[in-house]
């Protein structure tokens, strides 16, 4: 049996692209999985999940990935369908993997309904899918997923900083030298299309940009 997982990661970022990673395994290789003491990528320090990187894509039957661009984030997110949106793209991956059984880490209140949205978009209709709550952390092949949409992430985060010549920090909107880009590039063209303004700290700091322009 060929054994299916799917996560995300950049969800709550203010900066760069939701990547949605999808990856499959003979069920026979789940053992070798776990004797690399594979876990949820939060819980993976930077330089471990670079090493677990490489060795989980040399051993996966499978492996698909999607990258959300910030106007399609955008787009969604103004009509509160941010979880549709991934929905879709985590149908897509599932179709794309070569999997009997999928579990999915559900970002719905709900992972039944979840699951539903996934099922009734599927073309295989064969594929069993499953949706959790922390499936990341309880199902070693969604921490594999996990382990592949976060450095998948923080690569295309490394690549705005060298394309753009600015550093981004992490991407998320705690992060000082996040804001510092946000509140310097917001107006930029080269940065606009790389900056989710449909979040709140964003039309924050728009607002506080477009006020102070008004009365200086």
């Amino acid at each position: 049996m060929l054994l299916g997982g799917i996560d995300e990661a950049g969800r709550g970022s203010v900066l760069g692209p939701l990547v949605i990673a999808g990856i499959s395994f003979d069920s026979k290789k789940i053992d070798k999985l776990k004797e690399m003491n594979i876990t949820d990528s939060k819980k993976t320090l930077p330089n471990k999940r670079k090493e677990l990187f490489s060795k989980i894509f040399s051993i996966c039957d499978s492996i698909f990935i999607c990258k959300i661009n910030c106007p399609t984030i955008d787009k969604f997110v103004k009509l509160n369908r941010l979880n549709v949106l991934e929905s879709i793209f985590m149908t897509i991956v599932a179709d794309n993997i070569h999997a009997d059984k999928i579990i999915v880490d559900s970002c719905d209140v709900n992972p039944c309904r979840f699951q539903q949205e996934i099922k009734k978009r599927l073309l295989n209709k064969k594929v069993s899918v499953y949706s959790f709550h922390k499936a990341d952390l309880d199902s070693i092949v969604v921490s594999c997923a996990s382990i592949i949409a976060k450095v998948t992430r923080d690569n295309e985060i490394a690549k705005l900083k060298e394309m753009l010549g600015k550093d981004l920090g992490s991407g998320y909107p705690s992060d000082p030298k996040t804001k510092s880009f946000i509140c310097n590039e917001v107006f930029v063209k080269e940065s606009k299309n790389h900056i989710r303004f449909s979040w709140k700290p964003v039309k924050k700091i728009l607002d506080e940009k477009i006020q102070t322009k008004l009365f200086c």
